[in-house]
């Protein structure tokens, strides 16, 4: 497979990721977000079991050795963050949410740094506090009032928390992969953080409604699961093969711009300029950090 082949596919990835936001949207407009996650992830979790049961030789020992950090990678990455993110989705606008979670790689870097002991020199705190400020104004839609009275929107508030564990989800995966390959690490994680939605799924208004659930939104948790999570995390896996982890993660960048498009195109968003200065504030400050960690 030629270097152009995969460039091509870490770009479909990160687009399938950006498009992920309004079409999850479309989702949990009609499915309770618990459900929409179970189902989502269920799907994942099949076939992701099949394949590291016929291609890795997945035997039980593996999950019992790993089980710990494998249960912080689920409930972080799957369960967890799935709350938050879903339900921001339903109170912000999407666009919106696309744009802060392009903070990510700032707060895995602050996470890595007390957890793993990584260093963050003087060059990296400019990027971190660049894009701190971005988000800053996304949240606030530039009025001083509203930082001053902390009478942030709650479902972008949501959305910093989701970004947050999914910092958390990668520097467990980080802690992870040094004893399990990428695929395994995320596979297993996805079938533990699948399980521990079920308790939320049982007791969630609406879920026992499955069969009543409108075409739009299967199609939306079919995306997701398939599109959106399998092939494009299998696409991300073979980037990071080919050209190692530092140069995969600045396609990330790309996430949150596909996620403003596709939000605009397809629920008519509205997107104010101080949005977009804040996100390409967050933005900037990400490629800062990454270019400049030592």
């Amino acid at each position: 497979m030629s270097n152009i082949i995969v460039l091509l596919m870490l770009f479909a990835t990160v687009m399938f990721w950006g498009i992920g936001f309004p079409i999850s949207k479309l989702g949990v407009d009609y499915i309770p977000p618990f459900t929409f996650a179970f189902l989502r992830f269920f799907i994942t979790s099949i076939i992701f079991s099949i394949i590291m049961i016929k291609k890795y030789n997945l035997k039980v020992k593996t999950l019992t050795d790993n089980f710990l950090i494998l249960s912080i990678m689920g409930i972080s990455g799957i369960t967890a963050y799935n709350f938050f993110y879903l339900y921001s989705l339903k109170l912000t606008l999407v666009s919106n949410s696309a744009l802060i979670a392009a903070f990510n790689p700032i707060i895995t870097t602050i996470i890595a740094s007390i957890v793993l002991k990584e260093k963050i020199n003087n060059f990296m705190w400019i990027g971190i506090i660049l894009s701190f400020f971005g988000v800053l104004l996304i949240i606030s839609h530039g009025s001083i009032a509203i930082v001053q009275h902390l009478s942030f929107n709650k479902g972008d508030m949501f959305m910093f928390i989701a970004t947050s564990l999914w910092a958390a989800y990668s520097v467990s995966a980080k802690i992870a992969m040094k004893r399990l390959d990428f695929f395994t690490a995320v596979g297993l994680s996805t079938i533990l953080g699948t399980i521990y939605l079920i308790p939320f799924v049982l007791f969630e208004p609406g879920s026992e409604n499955i069969f009543s659930y409108p075409l739009v939104s299967w199609f939306s948790v079919f995306y997701m699961s398939i599109v959106a999570t399998f092939f494009a995390f299998t696409m991300w896996y073979k980037g990071i093969e080919r050209f190692g982890a530092s140069k995969t993660s600045i396609f990330v960048n790309l996430v949150p711009v596909f996620g403003v498009i596709a939000s605009s195109l397809m629920l008519n968003e509205k997107i104010e300029p101080i949005t977009l200065m804040g996100g390409g504030m967050v933005i900037v400050g990400v490629v800062i950090t990454n270019r400049m960690k030592t």
